[in-house]
């Protein structure tokens, strides 16, 4: 497994690269098209989705590249919701229009099935003929590009919409999540109180400061990269809190993407904690 973060040396940016045979997956902020130009997969053939507070749109790039796709929708009136991008294609750049046409119906018919998001797809996607074998390749595809983003990326691609202030499940009546590190321990009944809480502390803490500085975009948070210099909100309310001066963290997510993040944030700090969760 190949897990590349590219930076620009001018401006930060965040767009993360996974590999896994045969499959690439990228995420990436909308503002972040610039530095996407620069790579070699922006050329490839994609699957993607369009993602910005309650609202998914899944769409295919074949016979242009992933990164031409973009900037026409980015043009547009209608996409100005998107926040950030997820795309997959394969490693070695080569995928038909019958093949992206199958990966888009699959993947819009995950999201029908599996998500509550606001779906902005006018249809269900393209009918391409596909023979067996090339349906094969493209089922393994997909299911790699899934492994990628369950085990690695760790992505709820489908989980509770963001938009929502609250989740169901997001706050414990009877007993309390709680994290242990340092020698301390945080404790809440809220999921979303005890992230910004713990970001809070790790920000106090000056010996953490160089690697937090190094995960804050120069915008605002996302489901994505959750930390960043401006406030994010959907529909007029605020989706993320401020933690340090002029660093605001993305809270909207459920219970269990909210421990996602900690355990992600921890292990990028390299500090071991224990987590206690309802």
């Amino acid at each position: 497994m190949k897990q590349i973060f590219i930076f620009s040396d001018i401006q930060k940016d965040n767009i993360s690269y996974f590999e896994r045979e045969p499959a690439i997956l990228i995420s990436m902020s909308r503002n972040d098209l610039p530095y996407l130009k620069e790579q070699d997969f922006a050329n490839y053939p994609a699957v993607y989705v369009l993602i910005g507070g309650n609202k998914r749109y899944v769409g295919q790039a074949a016979g242009q590249s992933i990164s031409l796709r973009l900037s026409q929708h980015f043009l547009k009136e209608d996409k100005a919701w998107v926040e950030s991008v997820l795309f997959f294609a394969r490693a070695d750049g080569k995928m038909s229009k019958a093949d992206t046409d199958y990966l888009e119906k699959r993947l819009i018919q995950d999201f029908q099935e599996k998500s509550d998001y606001e779906m902005m797809n006018s249809t269900a996607g393209n009918n391409s003929y596909i023979d067996k074998l090339q349906k094969a390749k493209s089922d393994q595809l997909y299911d790699t590009v899934f492994e990628i983003i369950d085990e690695i990326a760790n992505i709820d691609l489908f989980g509770s919409s963001e938009g929502n202030e609250i989740t169901i499940g997001e706050i414990s009546a009877s007993s309390q999540f709680q994290i242990a590190y340092d020698g301390k321990i945080l404790k809440s009944k809220s999921a979303r109180s005890l992230l910004i809480d713990f970001v809070s502390q790790l920000f106090v803490d000056e010996k953490y400061n160089d690697q937090l500085q190094e995960l804050i975009v120069d915008e605002t948070p996302s489901f994505a990269m959750i930390l960043g210099r401006k406030p994010s909100t959907y529909k007029g309310r605020a989706n993320s809190a401020i933690v340090a001066d002029g660093v605001w963290v993305y809270a909207n997510f459920n219970k269990k993407n909210v421990r996602i993040k900690i355990e992600k944030l921890a292990q990028q700090l390299d500090i071991p904690v224990k987590i206690k969760w309802n």
